[in-house]
């Protein structure tokens, strides 16, 4: 997966935390700040590899969920370490975990995790997974 995609995923599955109703391309249209068939296109891509679903809206299939909770879990995490070590203050954190969620891996997540003495909740009160 590229950043462009597993910002996708990660769009559709906060949107689908918030919204009473199913998601559509609109919607996360104007999560990411993208034109409606630009985002179409990325859809149909995420379908394709079985990671989206189009049934009731557009929806995350087990495999999307999974990728979808491990990138926010690295987000929230990496808030927690820019927010607590690093002293970013609370409206700057989410931006800068945006940009690095995607690189970190899972191993540096783990170690992460570990040095920051396994949080709970991220600086916004978001549970952390």
């Amino acid at each position: 997966m590229n950043p462009t995609r597993e910002d996708y995923v990660r769009a559709i599955y906060i949107l689908g935390s918030r919204l009473d109703r199913a998601v559509r391309e609109v919607d996360i249209a104007h999560h990411l700040s993208l034109a409606k068939s630009t985002v179409s296109e990325r859809i149909h891509k995420l379908e394709m590899q079985s990671i989206v679903t189009k049934k009731y809206g557009i929806g995350l299939t087990k495999k999307g969920r999974l990728i979808a909770q491990n990138l926010t879990e690295k987000h929230r995490l990496i808030e927690v370490f820019l927010h607590d070590v690093l002293g970013l203050r609370q409206f700057e954190i989410h931006s800068e975990a945006d940009k690095l969620e995607h690189a970190f891996s899972d191993k540096s997540i783990k170690k992460l995790r570990s040095f920051l003495k396994n949080p709970k909740y991220c600086p916004h009160g978001e549970k952390i997974r």
